[in-house]
């Protein structure tokens, strides 16, 4: 049963990365690289490495995206 959620949850990844690199919008493209993170972060605790696991929730699931969303915000954007 294990099996299926890992593979689940490595399409979800994958579709999270392929939809923010699609994103125009790049708050989206924010969220989605988060979410792909904290995906990351679930496999790499199923494959037995806590520590790695730890790390990349809390770098590529919360703190990067928070700095990216933060500095999108503060930049103006052009519209074309």
């Amino acid at each position: 049963m294990s099996i299926y959620i890992d593979f689940l949850i490595m399409a979800l990844v994958l579709m999270s990365y392929i939809g923010a690199l699609i994103q125009k919008d790049l708050i989206k493209c924010v969220v989605l690289t988060g979410l792909g993170g904290l995906g990351l972060a679930y496999l790499f605790s199923s494959l037995l490495a806590p520590d790695v696991a730890l790390t990349e929730a809390i770098l590529g699931g919360a703190v990067l995206p928070a700095f990216f969303a933060f500095t999108v915000r503060r930049t103006q954007r052009l519209d074309e």
